[in-house]
């Protein structure tokens, strides 16, 4: 899977990938909306597995957090995609994106979420995409809002309290 925009390359994990998560798992941008330690890999074996894991989900339900990449200069930035998640009983997927911090607030964000929505109703099928955010991150509320998400309700996920949005309908 490769998806490409105007500045973006967005594209399934591969073995070459590991120096890419290294980055990332320590990049305070990328960790700064979650617990403590979550992403964190302390070698470059740990970070091969990550990306072996997220290898195997694109492989059987072609979903993951996917890497993206500047489309002028090669250069990693962070990452975007759709993972499977459990919402009171009920299978769910959740469009998810984190920058690395030198990229933030230069829309990359949304764009690879507009390209990743687009992927998720049209190649994938899906009927809603949801997604949650810390209400403390203002930016990514921001996202979601323009993107034409609908805030649905509060909820607690991974131990903190989230906004719990959909996207319901093909774009």
């Amino acid at each position: 899977m490769v998806l490409e925009t105007e500045r973006l390359v967005v594209r399934n994990w591969q073995e070459s990938d590991v120096n890419h998560y290294l980055v990332l798992a320590h990049d305070v941008g990328y960790n700064c909306f979650s617990l403590p330690g979550r992403f964190l890999v302390h070698s470059p074996e740990e970070a091969h597995e990550k990306v072996h894991e997220r290898m195997r989900l694109f492989d059987e339900r072609k979903l993951g957090k996917f890497p993206i990449f500047l489309r002028a200069t090669g250069e990693f930035i962070g990452t975007c995609g759709m993972e499977p998640f459990d919402l009171e009983g009920q299978p769910e997927v959740e469009l998810g994106y984190r920058l690395c911090l030198n990229f933030w607030g230069k829309g990359y964000a949304k764009e690879a979420a507009k390209a990743m929505l687009s992927y998720g109703f049209g190649d994938l099928k899906l009927a809603r995409i949801m997604a949650f955010v810390l209400p403390q991150n203002k930016a990514s509320v921001r996202i979601l809002n323009q993107l034409g998400f609908r805030y649905l309700h509060d909820f607690v996920h991974a131990g903190l309290p989230h906004c719990l949005y959909e996207f319901p309908t093909a774009l």
